[in-house]
């Protein structure tokens, strides 16, 4: 359990240190371009190829690491009027679902990454298997998470997402 553990927490800090640089490169890259626009008057014609692209990794890892943290919101209206038994009967059933929707997103994006390889972006030609290949990247660390969630929930564990051990931690 202990190699589980640490492959989850790297997984988990990988995930969040190339979301946090995925955001600062789309920074950095924008103000050099205005720099290069506005002050040499020559933009870069890439950039904006580069950013879309950049900006679909960040915001597919930005889903994964809302998964962890269990940020997502829920309509739960109906579910809560249920007795506890009912509440927890639907919870594992929308569990299922979304673990079985994890892993047919992960199977379809590497269909549609290694069909990628052949089409090629307009201005640099890259493959847009670089940037397809955000949807099974991600979704295995979705369905790592969730599984995780999941299995708490089958041993009747209290889910508290772990804060990292860097972070500070914030009083509510």
């Amino acid at each position: 359990m202990r190699i589980f553990q640490a492959f989850y927490d790297l997984v988990r800090k990988v995930d969040n240190f190339f979301g946090m640089a995925a955001m600062a490169f789309i920074i950095l890259l924008a103000c050099a371009n205005v720099f290069m626009r506005y002050v040499v008057g020559q933009p870069w014609g890439w950039v904006e190829e580069v950013t879309v692209f950049t900006f679909v990794w960040l915001t597919m890892l930005g889903a994964s690491a809302v998964v962890h943290v269990e940020g997502h919101c829920s309509i739960d209206v109906l579910v809560r009027r249920c007795s506890p038994q009912w509440q927890r009967i639907t919870g594992l059933v929308a569990d299922v679902v979304v673990l079985v929707t994890l892993v047919l997103l992960i199977y379809y994006g590497i269909q549609l990454t290694i069909k990628g390889q052949t089409k090629l972006t307009p201005i640099l030609g890259i493959p847009y298997s670089y940037v397809d290949a955000s949807i099974p990247v991600s979704c295995a660390f979705m369905l790592m998470y969730y599984g995780r969630m999941f299995w708490n929930s089958l041993r009747g564990k209290q889910n508290t997402p772990a804060l990292d051990a860097d972070a500070p931690e914030v009083a509510s």
